[in-house]
């Protein structure tokens, strides 16, 4: 038995599976009722960013999430082998590390303005000031968009991946 090979896909998979799930809940789930929570909902997310470690554990899982799937890739290409890359599983596989990489860089993003947000909010003695209110405005829009982007790239990843060993070509 692999047990190196084992590891690295249990990593790969759980860490995925949390990464994604993360994602996908806090899209289609948790700011939507931020939203709709007007000031309580902003209370929320500041505690949830400022006052626990879930920016941090789910930047740390998509992180060795990527660095575990990197390393299944090189193992399963033969060391970045064309002719495999060029398979059905080979594309497939190269196609979803690509969006797997790519959310990565999404989420550390949205981790970044996340901070500043809350930061923001924290601040606050009282309502916000005009161009307080315009960056704050410009934060939220910036991290739907960056969480919508993710989400559906973590997705392209999870489908493609979860098939990749069944096509051919």
């Amino acid at each position: 038995m692999d047990y190196y090979l084992l590891l690295l896909r249990i990593v790969h998979i759980l860490g995925g599976a949390f990464w994604a799930g993360s994602a996908f809940m806090l899209v289609q789930f948790v700011a939507p009722a931020v939203r709709l929570a007007g000031p309580e909902g902003a209370k929320f997310m500041q505690r949830l960013v400022l006052g626990t470690r879930f920016v941090l554990v789910t930047a740390a899982t998509a992180g060795l999430t990527v660095l575990t799937g990197l390393l299944l890739y090189w193992r399963a290409s033969g060391g970045l082998n064309t002719d495999w890359m060029s398979t059905g599983t080979g594309v497939m596989f190269t196609i979803g590390g690509l969006a797997g990489i790519i959310a990565l860089f999404a989420g550390s993003a949205i981790g970044a303005n996340s901070r500043k947000l809350a930061n923001l909010g924290a601040s606050l003695q009282g309502p916000p000031s005009p161009e307080q209110a315009t960056e704050i405005s410009g934060l939220q829009n910036r991290l739907s968009n960056l969480g919508a982007v993710t989400a559906i790239l973590l997705l392209v990843t999870l489908i493609v991946m979860a098939s990749a060993q069944n096509v051919f070509f």
